[in-house]
């Protein structure tokens, strides 16, 4: 499937959300990249367990601005739910909700970055051409891959920026 809300908006937003976060100050800038992996790990937990909480999702977003401009992936398996058995599943504490991919759209564009992008009750990762939920929050899934869940998306990422 072709999403334009994938390859569209979603490099957009990751401008935007640079953008404001250049504009902030670039305040996690002095974390060294072990103290930013740490971070990116407890934001991405605290977002998943109040996805509709916007401070806590504008937070993974204020992460991931600051692995776009460092040019570094995130540790984004920590905070993923992998394959049941796998050998990273062992280690990625299952006990713990993560994030469920549940639209998987393999992306031609290698350049996107591997950060989590939240808004709302929805995830992006762009690097993977992946949207996910986070676990056990409220709601059921809508799937972006209906017209509907396009819809959806749009609206929640204009609700994110202030549109």
């Amino acid at each position: 499937m072709n999403s334009p809300f994938l390859s569209t908006r979603v490099p957009a937003l990751i401008d935007e959300v640079v953008a404001m976060y250049r504009a902030a100050g670039r305040p996690l800038a002095s974390l060294s990249d072990q103290a930013l992996d740490e971070r990116f790990v407890g934001e991405v937990e605290n977002y998943i367990e109040d996805p509709q909480n916007a401070a806590r999702f504008r937070s993974v977003n204020t992460i991931a601005a600051e692995y776009m401009l460092r040019r570094r992936a995130a540790p984004v398996a920590k905070v993923l739910r992998l394959k049941k058995g796998s050998e990273h599943e062992a280690r990625n504490q299952p006990h713990k909700p993560k994030l469920a991919v549940f639209l998987d759209v393999p992306s031609e564009d290698y350049r996107l970055p591997m950060v989590v992008l939240a808004f709302g009750r929805f995830a992006v990762i762009p690097g993977l051409g992946a949207i996910a939920q986070p676990e056990g929050s409220n709601g059921k899934p809508l799937r972006p891959d209906t017209k509907a869940g396009e819809e959806q998306l749009q609206r929640e990422f204009n609700w994110l920026i202030g549109l």
